[in-house]
């Protein structure tokens, strides 16, 4: 079942509700739940008693999980084996909505048609006709929408019987069986030949036993069952009878079914299966095609969508959650970021004005050392100066910018003293290399003259230079 990993089945009869959940993994199916309650005693005996116990459902639906599964007892199901060719899966429905559009007492819109394929061979197929009437099933299904429960699947209880009789080994492979099936106040038969079921009938509510009638109803039952098959499936001699009941079954009766079918009788324990409702919960776990279904279409597409849009909420539910924890987180950092920086700020005003003063403090003392400093002054700059003078240069104007540069204008009657002059300028120990050496020669009283220009830089001061 799509969106589910847990099914619940459910199974009533007139004297007890049962219920069974089970869980599909990848270990396989596993039951974890189950549990059962008394009818109350006389509900089905009232004037237009309602289908289904609503008072013990609001005691139990807080133990259903996943897609819930109900039974309809073969006494509210009209049921017919057809026998049709094979072919795909519309077309055995449009058949056997056909042959029930026959057979059946009211109109076709007003059941719920399914099937189940019982054999199929390449030519030919098998398949028991399910209806309901879709009365029955609206106010199965408005009772327990009443209750918040959902009915995700409607099955029939005697082919829930069926496939737990097949899945544990409980049905003889050849000739013809008659299989008796007697739970609560539900009687059922199937006859079987050679492991495929040929006619699923319900039975009046047998349960005196002890009661001739009774045991008289039940074999004129049984052999006109019988009678009716031979004309399509042949007659048999003798067949076996296997007694499934949670009841016991007086000897009489017994001794009466071996006079009828000239065979064996066996008696077998309705207890040594699973229950209907952990079989329902196991058909729809895992449900196959051409598998009975009397929940209407319209159910299964409203319940899709009602899922989906639980899924839905569920996840925007998820991605707000992680969306507002990624807010909150986000908040809290800011907020402890922004403490830090009010933090770091109100010690920063803190040392604002120790630290300004400090800095006032230092540019005073680089000031003093600027100022202190000799040996770099004006009078040592001259000095070199004068000592890398070649002869015949002369000095016309002499600039000096302490902590710059020193910048000299002259002239020399040779353009050679001009150049060894500035070379001397290059090489000395105090100036920082020469820049902006110019040259230029010029007429004066018929004499030539070298005028110059240069400038000597100054190294910074050390503290300046590294504040």
């Amino acid at each position: 079942m799509i969106f589910f990993s847990h099914t619940t089945g459910i199974h009533y009869t007139d004297e007890i509700v049962e219920w069974t959940v089970l869980c599909k993994s990848r270990k396989g199916t596993e039951k974890i739940r189950e549990g059962s309650l008394p009818v109350p005693e006389g509900f089905f005996e009232q004037e237009n008693s309602p289908l289904f116990p609503a008072e013990v459902l609001s005691e139990i639906r807080r133990n259903f999980r996943g897609a819930v599964t109900l039974s309809l007892p073969s006494s509210q199901l009209l049921m017919r084996i057809l026998e049709l060719p094979s072919t795909h899966s519309a077309e055995l429905k449009s058949m056997v909505e056909l042959q029930m559009d026959q057979i059946s007492p009211f109109p076709v819109d007003q059941l719920t048609i399914s099937y189940e394929v019982l054999n199929q061979t390449e030519n030919h197929s098998r398949v028991l006709a399910v209806a309901a009437q879709r009365k029955t099933v609206d106010t199965l299904g408005d009772l327990f929408k009443s209750q918040n429960v959902y009915i995700r699947s409607l099955d029939a209880e005697v082919l829930t019987w069926w496939s737990l009789l097949i899945a544990h080994g409980q049905v003889p492979c050849e000739g013809r069986v008659v299989l008796i099936l007697e739970e609560h106040t539900e009687f059922s038969m199937i006859v079987v030949d050679d492991g495929v079921p040929v006619c699923f009938r319900s039975l009046e509510l047998f349960h005196d036993f002890t009661n001739k009638t009774v045991m008289d109803e039940i074999i004129e039952e049984m052999r006109y069952t019988l009678l009716s098959l031979e004309a399509e499936y042949g007659h048999y001699e003798d067949y076996a009878v296997e007694i499934w009941s949670e009841s016991e079954f007086p000897m009489r009766l017994i001794q009466l079914l071996e006079k009828q079918c000239c065979g064996t009788v066996n008696l077998h324990d309705l207890a040594l299966i699973p229950t209907v409702s952990e079989g329902l919960a196991l058909r729809t776990a895992e449900r196959r095609l051409h598998h009975a279904e009397l929940v209407p279409r319209e159910w299964i597409e409203l319940q899709r969508r009602k899922r989906l849009i639980q899924i839905g909420t569920v996840t925007s539910i998820a991605v707000l959650s992680i969306w507002l924890a990624a807010v909150t987180v986000t908040g809290a950092v800011f907020s402890f970021q922004k403490a830090a920086y009010n933090r770091v700020k109100k010690e920063a005003a803190r040392y604002e004005g120790p630290a300004r003063a400090a800095q006032a403090a230092r540019e005073e003392m680089l000031s003093l050392e600027r100022y202190s400093d000799r040996s770099h002054s004006a009078l040592e700059c001259l000095r070199e100066i004068t000592a890398a003078l070649p002869d015949g240069v002369e000095i016309a104007s002499f600039t000096y910018k302490k902590g710059e540069a020193v910048s000299l204008r002259g002239s020399s009657d040779r353009a050679e003293a001009v150049y060894d002059f500035f070379q001397n300028l290059g090489t000395s120990q105090i100036f920082n290399g020469v820049k902006d050496e110019q040259s230029n020669n010029r007429i004066v009283k018929d004499k030539r003259i070298s005028t110059f220009s240069v400038t000597a830089g100054l190294p910074k001061n050390e503290s300046e230079a590294n504040p």
